[in-house]
């Protein structure tokens, strides 16, 4: 499968031309028959157009070849549901709740047990919101003066002059989004503790399970991706979202040797095939006071143009 292939698939299910869209994920498919998201995509567009046999089929095939999505299980499910399959969706549903709950452990720490008295939940609520204000007051403090942050700020500049719109995924309470004031839309994303300031709209919630009303024009994600379980489907969310990325990651950090990271060692092939695509542009920072290097990459949307440098993508009408 080539990038461009499922890029233009995605495309064209956005613009609701399905059945060009069918053709293209299953000319990638014939390239590339391992690659899950594919099959994922032609289910979604052939759900779409009423096809529900073969958009089951297309499910199916997602699911084999990745059975650890639990969405993959709730679609094949519907699917199967509106085929009268019902033993079928089922056994499936079950499936999906249990992968739900494997993640869910995951994701949120179980240092807090169940809230029963509204005493205790308020207790507990202040010492959380105490211990995330240090904790992230903390992380900025240790990052703020970062050859990787400066790279970052110094390529949005460049990037996205007359941008309108810009989404900051993971943000763990940094101000980031404040650098870039010119740019009319700002919002800041994270599980639990987005960043906060007047005329930036603050969202907390599962990046995964966020529906946008639109595509953002920008969108940054910096030393996010390594800590997400299913790293795959978070990139793909993202490309999704924006029609430029710019995404940092830990460049070939020792796996175990970082708390919370659980894809060490990251470099451009495991990011090549989390995205599905190589970046428009990438670089290698190393931090002046360490030896510890950060790789940034810019994925474009409508072009897979490699970049020899960072290019303007939104000019002034």
């Amino acid at each position: 499968m080539t990038a461009s292939e499922f890029s233009q698939g995605n495309q064209l299910l956005r613009s609701n031309q399905l059945e060009e869209a069918v053709a293209v994920y299953q000319k990638a498919i014939a390239h590339d028959p391992s690659f899950h998201w594919s099959h994922y995509k032609l289910g979604e567009a052939l759900e779409k157009l009423g096809r529900l046999e073969e958009a089951a089929e297309a499910y199916q095939q997602a699911v084999e070849r990745h059975p650890n999505k639990d969405w993959y299980h709730l679609d094949l499910g519907r699917v199967l549901r509106a085929l009268g399959r019902n033993a079928e969706a089922v056994q499936v549903e079950e499936t999906a709740t249990e992968i739900e709950g494997k993640l869910s452990e995951r994701r949120y720490p179980s240092k807090l047990p169940k809230l029963s008295e509204k005493e205790q939940s308020r207790n507990r609520a202040a010492e959380l919101k105490d211990g995330i204000k240090k904790e992230q007051s903390s992380y900025w403090s240790k990052r703020e003066s970062s050859i990787y942050i400066f790279a970052v700020r110094q390529m949005i500049n460049k990037i996205g002059s007359s941008a309108a719109s810009i989404i900051d995924v993971g943000s763990n309470g940094c101000p980031y989004i404040d650098w870039f004031s010119w740019i009319p839309e700002r919002y800041s994303l994270d599980l639990r503790n987005p960043y906060k300031a007047p005329g930036v709209v603050s969202l907390t919630q599962d990046f995964l399970k966020y529906s946008p009303e639109k595509r953002f024009d920008l969108l940054t994600c910096l030393q996010v991706i390594e800590h997400v379980p299913d790293a795959e489907a978070f990139c793909q969310k993202l490309l999704e979202t924006a029609r430029v990325l710019v995404v940092s990651v830990p460049y070939k950090w020792k796996a175990g040797q970082t708390k919370g990271h659980i894809h060490d060692p990251v470099d451009l092939k495991k990011m090549n095939h989390w995205f599905g695509r190589e970046p428009n542009y990438y670089n290698i920072i190393k931090e002046i006071e360490s030896p510890v290097r950060r790789m940034i990459c810019i994925y474009y949307q409508d072009s897979d143009k490699k970049w020899d440098r960072v290019r303007t993508v939104f000019k002034s009408n």
